[in-house]
Parts: C-alpha cells; sequence; structure tokens
C-alpha cells in the first residue's frame, strides 16, 4: 500500500490494490479474489505450472505467492547440467500441451505448448541420478552448460 499527502491541502491519501484478503472464507487465493472481483485487485501477471517455470524466473528480487496466499522467495542454490536431447515424438495431451519422448531417456515431459517445427531439440536439466527437468525447446543441439537452481 503506498500512501501520500496532498502538499497543497495536507491531506492524507491512499492508494493500493488488493492482492488477497485472508478474512474472507474460501480456501484458496483464487476463490478469495473471485470473492474481490468489485475490488481494486493487483494484477497477478503470470501463473507457474512446473518446477523448470519457477526456476527461470527466480531471482533474488522475485516474489512468488502460492494458491493458498502464502508469499515466497526461490533461493537458488543448486547446480544443474542442461543438456539437449533429440525430441523423439510429440505426443497429444489430455488438455493444453503435449507430452515429449526425448532420444536417450525413459521419462517423458509434460510441456504447456508444443515445439515449433524447427524446434527439433529438447534443453533438459539432470537435477540428480536419472532425474530430469524439462527446459525448453531449441532449434539445434547446444553445448552443455551448468545453471543454478
Amino acid at each position: 500500500m503506498a500512501e501520500y499527502s496532498d502538499k497543497d491541502t495536507a491531506k492524507l491519501s491512499s492508494n493500493y490494490r488488493i492482492v488477497d484478503d485472508k478474512s474472507i472464507d474460501k480456501s484458496t487465493l483464487g476463490l478469495r479474489r473471485l470473492s474481490l472481483a468489485d475490488k481494486k485487485l493487483f494484477p497477478i501477471g503470470s501463473a507457474i505450472y512446473f518446477l523448470s517455470d519457477l526456476i527461470k524466473l527466480a531471482k533474488s528480487t522475485t516474489w512468488f505467492i502460492d494458491n493458498s496466499g502464502r508469499v515466497f522467495q526461490h533461493k537458488k542454490s543448486t547446480r544443474a547440467k542442461l543438456t539437449t536431447k533429440k525430441i523423439k515424438q510429440v505426443l497429444p495431451a489430455q488438455s493444453l500441451g503435449c507430452v515429449l519422448e526425448l532420444e536417450g531417456l525413459s521419462q517423458r515431459f509434460k510441456a504447456m505448448r508444443q515445439p515449433e517445427v524447427y524446434e527439433q531439440y529438447a534443453g533438459v536439466l539432470e537435477i540428480g541420478v536419472n532425474q530430469y527437468l524439462l527446459y525448453g525447446f531449441y532449434e539445434q543441439p547446444i553445448k552443455p552448460t551448468w545453471r543454478l537452481v
């Protein structure tokens, strides 16, 4: 909430927008925000569906809010190797997006969008022994690098 004072009249005013109101008896942030639709809501710009999205967006100045309304910050503290794998097959998903099969990996990956025709490779983060996260799509293989996650 921002407060300011009119320099001519010295009248104190408030300029605020609501993110959440936990006094509303609803179980999630989304349901509480629906109840507040007639109020001045602070816009929530994007949603995170996958852990790799959180990793890409997290910076030391970025704060997140989960579906229960808890505010948190992701601190990157571990390194993971980013490699590319050739996309073997793109399978349709029940709803939005697709499921990917990659050469050399038995694990399948869910993506919110299908790769473009020219995106023949998928970047994966190796976060443990045989544990991978889909990181993005690429036109050609990239040199393996390290990312802070």
